[in-house]
């Protein structure tokens, strides 16, 4: 019912909203309809003593044009409709329950838009109530809980006192220690430890416990039947979307990520935003969707004038397990936009991002690129959005960590003129900057099993997509610059190795060792949609590995700088470009073509 009384409302200015004026238009072709058949009849009436065939041939002629008026406006309509349906990235995904129902621990809405967030009153409070966990403190046991918090041991002369101070610290608290001066003190620890013998008798620890909800992930982006996937691409007055996902653990520099999207976009009206804010809801973390002053006061603030046009998934950090729980969920944020773009929670963008963005992978005449890199620091940037230089990272440095391949951060490069814009080819894939064409994500959807793991994340993503076809560039000069570290002044951001109690990697690094056909014993890797998150049909994975240098078996990888570096991959493969640009043809190349083996 609130969902009707606030849409039916006039808006201000005394013009009618939307739908009412949806209402109005029907209304007005019911009564047209009505006039021509009332019309028709007396000139029926009048003319019973003309002659019959000739009234009768008037008469049809005037309702078959009718008709026909009537059908040619319900085709406008249809086409209306279609070109701003739900689908559509031009509209706000929001689930339809979100004013209809109460918001309760059991119906957290799973995709949330940020108008709702900033416009509607008392909403985003509701959102962070039913997040938050229930807390209770288990019974007194003999010993004490290791670490002070923040207020430094400070000694409380109540347990009831300890106990509040303890919830309002949120995470950093793991209970309460009775000390030997029969006060109480807030500790970081939350497993109870033996006492000293001078302290046995007066030491009990209560520890702090706390039942955390998990939100239901996003609805995944279905394309429309007998649509080419290929084909998938909204736009907005004529030309393509960009989608930019968006995972935050505890990030303070969320809200000035989404900022920068539309500040630094020259087409800010086609990019849309998926963010997955992963927050404590028992430590006070920063929102998102934050603003200085309510959007109804100032509705110029950029996340006011964009708010539509961000997608928000709120889960709470507690319950996230590593990066590829956040960055799978956002995945599941997209809705069919023509470009996707992924980046990290603490970016900054180049003025003109977008058209820079699309320029080049255009550039590289290769539907099936995905430009890639470790994004330069925020120190290669000006105040102003303007690249200090016109250098980009390139991925070619790998080694074996464990048991996993990981990607080491490399030199930057300045590109060829010859080049003429286009990105260029590499080994590698990263993933705190990546722009591809949107449908990469309905083809290679982020893992959704990939537990507390870092190092595996990267090359499980750039083997799948190589054998589904697609083709890893650096980009031709930097549109995304990454903070790395704290910035001057501020708190360290907390991350989710905090976690790391809560749910083991091993599983998922088997997972990760059964994609490279490395077998592994039943029970040991996590088992859930594994042709899902496999491996492609278009690529053989043998080929990947061999031109690489990659050897799991050995835990052994080849240098492949020189051959990056030196452009001769990418002069070499794109000669291979397929005719309809969909990829690079590696039928006809051997897999020693760089590396012997």
């Amino acid at each position: 019912m609130r969902l009707r009384r606030r849409i039916s409302r006039p808006v201000k200015g005394g013009r009618a909203s939307k739908p009412q004026l949806k209402s109005k238009k029907l209304l007005i072709l019911g009564m047209a309809l009505i006039m021509f058949g009332l019309i028709a009849a007396v000139y029926k009436y009048d003319h019973k003593a003309a002659s019959s065939q000739s009234s009768d041939a008037k008469i049809e002629d005037m309702v078959s044009r009718a008709a026909k008026w009537a059908q040619d406006l319900r085709r406008k309509r249809i086409a209306k409709k279609k070109t701003h349906s739900p689908s559509n990235a031009e509209l706000p995904v929001v689930s339809p329950s979100l004013h209809q129902k109460v918001i309760s621990k059991d119906n957290v809405p799973p995709v949330i838009s940020g108008y709702d967030i900033l416009y509607e009153p008392g909403f985003l409070s509701r959102i962070q109530e039913a997040l938050k966990p229930e807390c209770s403190f288990e019974d007194a046991k003999p010993g004490f809980l290791g670490g002070c918090t923040s207020d430094q041991c400070k000694g409380y002369p109540t347990l009831d006192s300890a106990k509040a101070k303890c919830l309002e610290l949120g995470r950093e608290c793991g209970g309460v220690t009775e000390s030997g001066d029969g006060t109480f003190q807030t500790r970081k620890g939350n497993n109870i430890q033996r006492s000293s013998q001078s302290n046995s008798q007066h030491e009990r620890s209560h520890k702090v416990k706390c039942e955390f909800i998990q939100t239901s992930p996003p609805p995944e982006f279905q394309p429309e039947a007998g649509v080419d996937i290929d084909d998938i691409g909204t736009k907005v007055n004529g030309k393509p979307t960009i989608f930019v996902s968006v995972a935050s653990y505890r990030d303070s520099r969320c809200t000035g990520t989404i900022e920068s999207l539309f500040n630094r976009a020259e087409f800010p009206e086609r990019v849309f935003v998926g963010v997955v804010q992963q927050n404590s809801p028992i430590s006070g973390d920063k929102e998102c969707m934050e603003t200085s002053i309510p959007c109804a006061q100032n509705p110029n603030q950029v996340l006011c004038k964009y708010a539509k046009q961000i997608r928000v998934h709120m889960v709470q950090s507690e319950e996230s397990y590593g990066p590829t729980f956040g960055r799978h969920r956002a995945d599941r944020l997209y809705r069919g936009e023509y470009y996707a773009m992924q980046i990290d929670a603490h970016s900054v963008m180049l003025k003109h991002w977008d058209s820079e963005g699309i320029a080049q992978h255009t550039a590289s005449g290769n539907q099936y690129a995905v430009m890639t890199n470790y994004p330069s620091h925020v120190d290669a940037i000006s105040a102003d959005g303007k690249a200090k230089w016109s250098t980009t990272p390139i991925m070619c440095n790998s080694h074996f960590e464990g048991e996993v391949l990981r990607f080491d951060s490399n030199l930057e490069v300045k590109v060829p003129n010859r080049y003429q814009g286009s990105p260029i080819l590499q080994p590698f894939w990263g993933a705190g900057a990546s722009f591809s064409r949107g449908h990469r994500i309905v083809r290679v959807p982020y893992d959704c099993c990939l537990d507390m793991i870092f190092t595996g994340e990267e090359i499980s993503m750039a083997a799948r997509m190589w054998t589904n076809g697609y083709d890893m560039y650096t980009f031709h000069h930097s549109i995304v610059y990454h903070q790395y570290g704290s910035a001057p002044g501020q708190k360290r951001t907390p991350l989710f190795w905090e976690n790391s109690s809560r749910r083991d990697s091993r599983k998922a690094i088997n997972r990760v060792k059964l994609l490279f056909g490395i077998p592994q014993p039943e029970g040991s890797y996590h088992t859930k949609d594994l042709k899902k998150y496999g491996l492609g049909n278009r690529r053989p994975l043998s080929k990947y590995l061999a031109l690489f240098g990659i050897d799991f078996r050995r835990r052994k990888v080849a240098k492949n700088c020189p051959i990056v570096t030196s452009f001769k991959l990418h002069d070499h493969m794109t000669a291979r470009m397929r005719p309809d640009g969909k990829g690079i043809n590696y039928d006809q190349i051997p897999g020693d073509l760089f590396h012997k083996h």
